[in-house]
């Protein structure tokens, strides 16, 4: 059955037309990164590990400190914050804004989607101060959160863009704080793609014009500091079908410290169109859907089903899967011997990997999908004398 899927799916990859193979992106900007979601196969990068000035793009941690602080009571999405004079003097007079007045009461969640839809600096003071009372104490949780998520190359020291040199990050840690949002922070999702929203006097549009390039991308963030140190994460998303085979692009993209605004347009649409291109991310087993069948001791069953608790996916170049065809591909299982019922379901039975060109690009749980009784003494003793006769 393994073997059988295999060819399948090479079958299927045998329709897409590929084009020669894949080599990096050449971009303009600093530091980059872009990294295959569902499979978290990193496809290319430059510098990814360079301590970089976040410029705005640090609001994106103050959208994760807030949505972390809702989680632990610390307020709630409904609670209305009343703004002080901090929101309006501490952000610079060229930064991004919601116009917010003083003495005004706004939720938190209007000030986290002024924050998600256009970068407004000083709705991001007044979440701060509204969540942990101080500036500093916000700052504090931003670097703390960093650490737990495992941003080693991070520091804050504000929570809005400042040339101060100790507040740094890389492409590679922003992707993580990306990656984290989406997966931790799904009320979210769908601030990232609101068009316009509205103060009371204004219509304040988008800051992330790649929403108007294509459906596919669903945020997260654009931005500039000072009119320069353009950065830019997207999250690309887009399923389909080729072949009778369905696929699934979930691309995160971070692009930092271009020089002006049209170089960070260019080298973003650049990198996340090649690695739409240029690789495929394929199902390779569907959860709870059996992949094999193995034998089982003390059982009237005889064999157990068994599958993956969840979806099994993998990231390969489209050309490099053409080349290698069927004899690229392997796959073995191994087992939890000896297998003897009872055995639950989701009980674990074994592993299966997954190879292509010796290399491994898979590898999950296997898990049965149903209970497994254990038969009585005498039942027993008949299956094995039927086995020995080769009676079936």
């Amino acid at each position: 059955m393994i073997k059988q899927l295999l060819i399948l799916l090479c079958i299927a990859f045998g329709f897409i037309n590929t084009a020669s193979a894949a080599s990096s992106p050449q971009l303009q900007s600093q530091s980059w990164i872009l990294v295959d979601r569902l499979t978290n196969t990193t496809l290319a990068n430059k510098n990814a590990d360079t301590r970089l000035n976040p410029g705005n793009s640090v609001l994106l941690m103050v959208l994760y400190t807030a949505e972390k602080a809702i989680a632990d009571k610390v307020i709630d999405r409904g609670t209305s914050v009343t703004v002080n004079n901090d929101a309006l003097s501490i952000p610079p007079l060229n930064a991004a804004r919601f116009y917010l007045e003083p003495n005004q009461k706004v939720r938190v969640e209007d000030l986290q989607k002024a924050i998600a839809v256009m970068g407004a600096n000083d709705a991001a003071v007044a979440l701060a101060e509204g969540t942990y009372k101080t500036i500093d104490q916000f700052v504090a949780k931003m670097n703390e959160n960093a650490k737990n998520l495992g941003m080693n190359n991070t520091h804050y020291v504000s929570l809005i863009g400042t040339q101060d040199k100790n507040q740094y990050t890389t492409a590679r840690d922003t992707l993580i704080l990306a990656n984290a949002l989406l997966n931790d922070c799904p009320q979210l999702n769908e601030m990232w793609t609101i068009q316009t929203i509205n103060n009371g006097v204004l219509d304040h549009n988008n800051s992330n014009i790649f929403l108007w390039r294509t459906d596919s991308i669903r945020g997260l963030h654009r931005s500039n500091f000072q009119m320069k140190n353009w950065n830019s994460v997207i999250y690309y998303s887009r399923d389909y079908l080729e072949a009778d085979t369905r696929f699934s692009r979930e691309l995160l993209a971070v692009v930092m410290n271009a020089e002006t605004s049209r170089q960070n347009t260019d080298d973003t649409m650049k990198l996340v169109n090649w690695g739409a291109d240029n690789y495929k991310t394929l199902l390779l087993y569907p959860a709870w859907e059996t992949i094999d069948r193995i034998p089982v001791e003390l059982t009237d069953d005889g064999k157990v089903r068994v599958g993956v608790r969840e979806n099994v996916y993998v990231t390969l170049p489209r050309d490099a899967i053409l080349q290698k065809g069927i004899k690229g591909f392997s796959a073995k299982v191994t087992r939890l011997d000896p297998l003897v019922a009872p055995i639950k379901e989701g009980e674990k039975i074994g592993e299966i990997t997954i190879s292509f060109n010796e290399k491994v690009v898979a590898k999950s749980e296997l898990v049965a999908l149903h209970d497994v009784q254990k038969s009585n003494f005498w039942r027993r003793q008949f299956q094995r004398l039927k086995a020995i006769f080769g009676i079936q």
